[in-house]
């Protein structure tokens, strides 16, 4: 797969994660933030395609960041979305990890890094 495809795969899971959630009501899914945008929000971020030791030269580990922003004060929105996000995730993507952070904005980042392979 290419990149565009894989980014194409994950915005589609993504936008079918947020209209499966009733609350917390997501504003969008997006590769760059309109100016003024409310929250709360996704962002697809980094995109990391590797080649491994045991993939051949036609398989790919494919890492991408997903950013959740929230104005909601606490961690609560953020952990709701990265959860409805990881149980829309086909059975191709696999869960990595989630970090969130207090921004200096006030607004709360979460940061789910999910996983999947291509042959």
């Amino acid at each position: 797969m290419s990149h565009l495809s894989i980014s194409q795969d994950i915005y589609t899971t993504l936008s079918s994660a947020i209209q499966a959630i009733s609350s917390p009501k997501i504003t969008g899914v997006f590769d760059k933030v309109p100016l003024e945008q409310e929250g709360p929000y996704i962002v697809i971020g980094q995109l990391q395609s590797l080649e491994g030791r045991l993939l051949s030269d036609v398989e790919r580990a494919w890492n991408v960041d997903i950013h959740i922003w929230s104005s909601y004060q606490g961690r609560k929105e953020t952990v709701q979305i990265a959860d409805a996000i990881r149980s829309a995730l086909p059975e191709k993507w696999f869960f990595e990890e989630l970090i969130v952070v207090e921004d200096a904005s006030g607004w709360y980042h979460g940061i789910l890094t999910i996983r999947g392979y291509d042959r």
